[in-house]
C-alpha cells in the first residue's frame, strides 16, 4: 500500500504518482515494520523489506540465536477476519514444512506474532524465477530443460509422496539459484499458496484455484481441489516444459474462459506449428505431449517418470539437436501476463521483484459470481491395467479417474472461469474526483419517463420517481438464496436518475481522456474496446465509483438498483428472459452492445444480463433483516461489495432482479460493468417519450 504525502490518499499496485495532485507516492513501511519489529523482536531482526503482495509483506530478516537469513513473510492481519483462515494457514504451513528436499524451498518455522499476525520464515534464496529467465532469454535448449525438469520433478515427487499437491505449478514457482560450487539448483516454491488464497479470498468450498494457462485438464473442468492428485501437477509441469522448449505456453488466449476451453477441447500444437525449425527432437516432443494428455491415466503417473522419459528421449537424439541454442533468443512473453488469477508474488528472491511485468498483482475472485453448474460430473472410469503406464519407483499410485460428461464441458468452463479470478489488475487505486456541478440537458428518449443526457459522459439517464416496492425474493421464485430473504417492503422517498444503459466504451473513453492515459490506461482485456456501444467491462468497484463521481453522480444503492430493475413488476424478471437479457443460452459467450434487448417499464436496458453491475453497498448476509424500510444504504463498512443483474455468462437462475452477488471491490472481470445514478433535483419537463418499456 502506498500513500500520497500531500493528500494522504492511498493506492495499491504499481502506481507511482498520485492521480489527484501528481505527488510521488510513499510506501507505508514505517508502521508495518515497527509493528513487526515489536511483535517478532524476540525471534527476528528485520533487515529490509523485500516486497509486498495481496496476502502479506516479505522481509529479509535474521533469525536471532541462529544468525540465518530468512525470507520472512508476514501475512495481512485482516485475513484473520475469516475464521477459516487461521486453521487453514496452520495446516498448510505444517504440511509444507514436512517437505525436506534440496529442490523444495525450506520452511524454517511458522507461527503467530504477539498480536496474532501469522508469519512464515522460509529459506532465503538469491537468483531468479524461471519466469524471469524465460522473459530474458526466450526458449531454452533441450539440455537446460532436461536439467531443470529433473530437479523440479525430484522436488515435486518428495511432496507427492507425502500426499501434498502443489495445484499451481508454473514458471513463477520454480526458482533458479546456485549451490556452493556454482551448480544450478532448482527450488519448487509456493506449496499451499493456492489453498491459502482460497480462504483469503472467500471463494466457495470446492473451488479450484490456479493459473488458467497452466491448469490441468481436470482443474479446467472443475474437479474439486481435494480430489486432485499428483497427476494434475504433472500436466502443469508439462505446460512448463512446453514453454521452456518453445518460449510460449501451448494454448493462447486473452481470457480465462479461452484458456479453459482450450485445455478441455484442443490438443497442444506441435512445436513445428509454433515455430518452424525449433530444435526439439520428435522423441522429446512425444514425451512432452504425453505429459499433456487430457486423461490423467494416460499421462505419466509420477513426476519422476516424466523426467526419466524426457532424459531418455533427449539422450537418444542427436547431440546437435539437444544442445544447440535456438536460432533466435527473442523474448516470447507468455500469455500468462493476462491471467486474472495470478497468485501472490514469490517471497524468496533477493531482489523481490514482486510485481514483475509478467506477474500481475493478485486479485481475490468473486465469491458467488461463478454460477455453479446445474449438473456435476458423475461416475468414475476404471483404469485398464494393460494400458496404464508403469510408475516410477517410490512414486504415488492411483486407481480411478473422474471425467466430466461431454455435454457439461462448456457449462463447467463458464463456472470455473468466473470463480477464478486471477490475478492481475491494470488499475486498483482508489483515487477520487471532485463532483462538479452538472447541468444535464433534457432529451426525449426511449423511456416513458423523463430522459436527460449527461454532458460529461454523454449517456442518457432516466428519472425514477419515488415509490414503494417489495424488495427481495419474488413470489413463486424457488431459486432464491438466503441473502435474498425475507422479501420486505421498501420505500424510496425521493426520486433519482439512473443510467438508461450500462456505461459504454464511448463514455468510458471520455473518462480516460479527462484523467490522462498514464493515470488511467485503457483496459487491455476489453475485446470490444473499439466498439463505442459495448458496455465497459473489466472495471473494479473503485474505478466504477470514480467514474460515477467524475460524471457528477454516484453508484446506485442496492435498493435503488432493484427498484429501478423491477420497473413496477413483482416478478423475478420484467419479461421472458430471451427478450430482456443476454445470458448463457443466447449470448454466444460474449458481451453485446447495449440496448439490444427490450427495456423495462422505466425504459431501462440490460438491467438483467450482459454485464454484472456494481452497486454502492457493502455486502451483508443479513442485510434484509437489518436494513431500514426507507432508503436503505447497506452496512456502513465491510470487506465485500455487491454486484447485481447477472451477465452474458450467467445461467437463467442468476439473471433475476433480487439476486445479490458479493465480490471483493478490487475484482474485475470481462463480464463485470456498472451504471451510474444521480441525485440532481428533478425538474419537471414538458416532454416525455412513449417508447421502449412495457
Amino acid at each position: 500500500m502506498k500513500t500520497c504525502p500531500t493528500c494522504q490518499h492511498t493506492y495499491s499496485g504499481d502506481v507511482e504518482f498520485c492521480a489527484r495532485d501528481g505527488a510521488r507516492l510513499a510506501t507505508q513501511a514505517t508502521e508495518t515494520e515497527a509493528q513487526l519489529a515489536a511483535g517478532l523482536s524476540r525471534r527476528f531482526r528485520i533487515v529490509r523489506r523485500l516486497g509486498e503482495g495481496a496476502m502479506g509483506t516479505v522481509f529479509l530478516a535474521e533469525q536471532l540465536g541462529v544468525g540465518n537469513p530468512v525470507a520472512l513473510e508476514v501475512l495481512n492481519r485482516k485475513l484473520l477476519d475469516d475464521p477459516e483462515f487461521l486453521p487453514r494457514f496452520q495446516n498448510e504451513a505444517g504440511s509444507t514444512g514436512r517437505i525436506h528436499h534440496q529442490n523444495v524451498v525450506a520452511i524454517h518455522e511458522s507461527g503467530q506474532a504477539d498480536d496474532g499476525t501469522p508469519y512464515i520464515a522460509m529459506e532465503f534464496l538469491e537468483g531468479e524465477s524461471l519466469r524471469e529467465a524465460l522473459k530474458q532469454r526466450g526458449a531454452l535448449p533441450v539440455t537446460e530443460v532436461m536439467e531443470i525438469l529433473q530437479q523440479a520433478a525430484r522436488g515435486l515427487n518428495a511432496a507427492h509422496k507425502l500426499g501434498i499437491i502443489h495445484r499451481d505449478l508454473k514458471p513463477d514457482n520454480l526458482f533458479l539459484t546456485h549451490g556452493n560450487g556454482g551448480e544450478l539448483v532448482v527450488k519448487v516454491v509456493g506449496f499451499g499458496i493456492a489453498k491459502l488464497r482460497k480462504s483469503a479470498t472467500h471463494t466457495m468450498p470446492g473451488t479450484v484455484l490456479g493459473t488458467p494457462a497452466y491448469m490441468s485438464y481436470e482443474q479446467a473442468w472443475g474437479m474439486r481441489s481435494e480430489e486432485l492428485d499428483a497427476r494434475s501437477d504433472i500436466y502443469s509441469l508439462g505446460v512448463v516444459v512446453y514453454e521452456m522448449l518453445s518460449g510460449r505456453v501451448p494454448f493462447q488466449s486473452d481470457t480465462p474462459v479461452g484458456y479453459l476451453r482450450k485445455h478441455l477441447m484442443e490438443e497442444p500444437p506441435p512445436f513445428r506449428a509454433v515455430k518452424p525449425g525449433l530444435p526439439v527432437p520428435p522423441q522429446v516432443e512425444a514425451v512432452v505431449m504425453k505429459g499433456l494428455k487430457k486423461e490423467r491415466e494416460e499421462r505419466y503417473q509420477s513426476a519422476l517418470e516424466f523426467a526419466h522419459a524426457f532424459v531418455a528421449a533427449a539422450l537418444a537424439a542427436p547431440a546437435a539437436d539437444v544442445s544447440r541454442p535456438l536460432p533466435s533468443t527473442e523474448v516470447i512473453v507468455s500469455p500468462a501476463v493476462r491471467e486474472l488469477d495470478a497468485p501472490m508474488p514469490l517471497p524468496v528472491t533477493a531482489q523481490a521483484k514482486v510485481d514483475s511485468a509478467v506477474q500481475t498483482p493478485p486479485q481475490a475472485p468473486p465469491e458467488r459470481i461463478g454460477e455453479p453448474p446445474s449438473a456435476q460430473p458423475q461416475g468414475s472410469k476404471p483404469m485398464a491395467a494393460a494400458s496404464r503406464p508403469p510408475a516410477a519407483a517410490n512414486s504415488p499410485q492411483y486407481g480411478t479417474i473422474s471425467k466430466p460428461p461431454s455435454k457439461v464441458k462448456f457449462v463447467v468452463i463458464a463456472v470455473v472461469a468466473l470463480i477464478l479470478v486471477v490475478v492481475g489488475v491494470w488499475y486498483s487505486s482508489q483515487h477520487g474526483a471532485k463532483k462538479g456541478d452538472v447541468s444535464w440537458s433534457a432529451k426525449a428518449g426511449e423511456s416513458k419517463g423523463e430522459v436527460k443526457v449527461n454532458p460529461n459522459d454523454g449517456l442518457k439517464y432516466v428519472w425514477i420517481p419515488p415509490g414503494t416496492f417489495m424488495m427481495g425474493c419474488s413470489p413463486g421464485d424457488s431459486e432464491c438464496s438466503d441473502d435474498e430473504k425475507p422479501a420486505h417492503e421498501v420505500t424510496i422517498t425521493k426520486g433519482y436518475w439512473i443510467g438508461q444503459t450500462e456505461v459504454t466504451v464511448a463514455a468510458y473513453k471520455r473518462f480516460v481522456g479527462s484523467r490522462g492515459a498514464q493515470m488511467l490506461p485503457a483496459p487491455d482485456f476489453n475485446a470490444g474496446w473499439n466498439n463505442q456501444d459495448m458496455p465497459i467491462v473489466n472495471v473494479d468497484w473503485n474505478v466504477a465509483h470514480d467514474f460515477c463521481t467524475w460524471m457528477g453522480g454516484r453508484l446506485p444503492t442496492e435498493a435503488e438498483w432493484e427498484y429501478a430493475a423491477r420497473g413496477g413488476s413483482t416478478e423475478a424478471r420484467h419479461g421472458p428472459i430471451n427478450e430482456v437479457a443476454w445470458y448463457s443460452d443466447n449470448s454466444g459467450q460474449k458481451t453485446h452492445e447495449v440496448a439490444q434487448k427490450r427495456a423495462n417499464r422505466f425504459g431501462l436496458y440490460d438491467m438483467l444480463g450482459n454485464a454484472w453491475e456494481w452497486v454502492n453497498d457493502w455486502y451483508d448476509q443479513n442485510y434484509y433483516q437489518n436494513s431500514p424500510s426507507q432508503n436503505p444504504t447497506g452496512p456502513a463498512s465491510g470487506h465485500l461489495r455487491v454486484l447485481r443483474g447477472g451477465s452474458w455468462l450467467s445461467y437463467p437462475r442468476f439473471v433475476r432482479v433480487s439476486l445479490r452477488v458479493r465480490s471483493n471491490p478490487g475484482n474485475w472481470n470481462d463480464n463485470v460493468g456498472f451504471r451510474c445514478g444521480g441525485d440532481e433535483p428533478h425538474e419537471p419537463s414538458n416532454h416525455t417519450s412513449d417508447g421502449g418499456g412495457q
